[in-house]
């Protein structure tokens, strides 16, 4: 059992230095001019192998909010479950806070509560689900709430 922990802990280190090495990458890119290149490594669509960005200045909420969405999505996106935490025998629940346009598509996300090995799939899953547009006073409004995914190791 304590080598389980050894192993989760190393995981965890790793997944930690990789990660910020692609920050220190990510930082890396602009030329003598000081202004910054674009390349293909740097796109804002994040994947399974390229963890989402790193939290920036997290938006104002909007002044409504719809307590958990899971039930008011269109298209509720589920997260693959990342190997590494299948290997660590990783599983529970994983809470991702969204903020949601007028046209119910997902603007900002971030993982509130749940093991971080499987915050990054659940956050790259609620950025792509879309929502039914929330209206007030007849007019589409922006919306905050949270999404619940539950990873059930099979």
């Amino acid at each position: 059992m304590k080598s389980l922990g050894a192993i989760g802990m190393m995981v965890l280190a790793l997944s930690l230095c990789n990660l910020m090495g692609r920050r220190h990458a990510n930082n890396s890119n602009s030329n003598a001019s000081g202004t910054e290149t674009t390349s293909a490594k740097n796109s804002n669509t994040p994947t399974l192998e390229q963890a989402p960005p790193p939290p920036g200045k997290k938006p104002t909420p909007p002044p409504i909010s719809a307590g958990v969405l899971n039930g008011k999505a269109i298209k509720l996106v589920q997260p693959t479950y990342p190997p590494i935490a299948k290997a660590a025998h990783v599983s529970g629940r994983v809470t991702v806070e969204v903020f949601i346009d007028e046209n119910g598509d997902v603007f900002f996300a971030e993982a509130v509560s749940g093991d971080p090995l499987l915050q990054a799939a659940a956050i790259v899953a609620a950025r792509q689900s879309k929502f039914t547009p929330t209206i007030l006073a007849g007019k589409p409004v922006k919306v905050s709430g949270v999404v619940v995914y539950n990873f059930v190791e099979q």
